[in-house]
């Protein structure tokens, strides 16, 4: 897309709505500032690889490996990514990113990538998204204008599809978040069991959502197991109802980076598609994904790496709705996963005794 072009659905966006202009007056100046910063440190031009994915968090942590093909293909070069500010701190996390760009919505990013921003720059939105409230959309052509909000699934899990809509090789790799020392030590002072399963329970969409009966149900049977203590993290609290020495509520309590490090020392996570569930992916804890129909797909697959594979993950899967998936199918995964952890862990710990012996 142009710089005339951006500018021209800007035009008519404020035409059609004339209160977009303080949000769009926003956008150009976040724009015009941050083209002076990127020149300013160098980044703007040649040597620069600029990712653009300016949401959410299951998507930017997703695409984490697109990162590390930057790197490998232009070795020499910076690499940067656009996201909005309230995502920013996931990608300036990633191993191989040299600075991150906060922009105020995905119109600030088409007009960075329109005035050259990066050589390659690659645009990981699908065709036809756009800000909410710009409601400008991303125009794209070729094999990359085929997918949309409608197909996207129909073409691989959501790497596959963000890789498709750069133009640039498919990757298979699963995301990998490092450690984040600060991270830990905040996680240290909340003196979380020594065992423990993590859950998260409710997404930014209630297609995607268990019903919180099925969750306590689930919840009141784990606490059953010898043991086993109970861990909710998110936004808002569904499975616990109150703290105790089993069950602990840290919903909105927590930074991105903190959840991460929640989920790295659990034993097992169990969550819905979401945010937190590319977050678990990322720092290898083995899982549980409840997956039902969502925008008429039945058996998509939005993980890479060892949640897709099955090495790291089970997915329950119902054809229909979160709702007629009942308790005793999740139950059943999540014993069969306990197992293969315990059994995991009683053969390294005989390797470790032989070793020593």
């Amino acid at each position: 897309m142009s710089l005339s072009l951006v500018f021209k659905m800007m035009y008519w966006s404020v035409r059609k709505d004339w209160r977009l202009l303080p949000h769009l007056m926003s956008v150009l100046a976040g724009w015009l500032t941050n083209l002076m910063w990127l020149r300013l440190h160098g980044l703007s031009g040649r040597g620069t690889v600029a990712i653009g994915l300016v949401e959410h968090l299951g998507d930017i942590v997703a695409a984490e490996p697109v990162s590390r093909l930057a790197r490998r293909l232009y070795p020499a070069a910076k690499v940067i990514w656009i996201a909005r500010k309230a995502y920013a701190s996931v990608p300036a996390g990633f191993a191989t990113i040299d600075a991150v760009v906060k922009v105020n919505c995905l119109t600030e990013w088409l007009l960075l990538r329109a005035a050259g921003t990066g050589h390659p720059a690659w645009d990981l939105h699908i065709n036809q998204r756009y800000c909410p409230r710009c409601q400008i959309p991303v125009h794209k052509t070729g094999p990359a204008g085929t997918l949309d909000s409608a197909s996207y699934y129909g073409h691989g899990n959501l790497l596959a599809v963000e890789c498709l809509s750069a133009g640039i090789p498919i990757l298979t790799d699963g995301p990998e978040l490092p450690f984040d020392a600060s991270a830990s030590a905040a996680i240290d002072r909340l003196g979380l069991p020594e065992r423990f399963i993590a859950v998260h329970c409710a997404s930014n969409e209630a297609s995607r959502d268990w019903p919180k009966e099925n969750w306590r149900a689930l919840v009141g049977q784990l606490l059953q197991e010898p043991g086993i203590a109970v861990v909710e993290v998110g936004i808002r609290p569904v499975a616990i109802e109150h703290n105790d020495g089993a069950q602990q509520n840290l919903c909105g309590q927590l930074s991105i980076q903190q959840t991460a490090e929640v989920l790295r020392r659990a034993a097992l996570f169990i969550g819905i598609d979401s945010g937190p569930a590319h977050l678990a992916n990322a720092v290898g804890v083995p899982g549980i994904i409840l997956l039902g129909l969502y925008k008429g797909f039945t058996d998509y697959m939005p993980y890479s790496g060892g949640y897709e594979n099955g090495e790291n993950a089970t997915i329950v899967r119902t054809n229909g709705p979160m709702n007629t998936l009942p308790v005793t199918d999740v139950l059943a995964a999540v014993h069969q996963r306990l197992d293969r952890v315990h059994n995991h862990l009683s053969s390294a710990a005989r390797d470790s005794k032989n070793l020593g012996g």
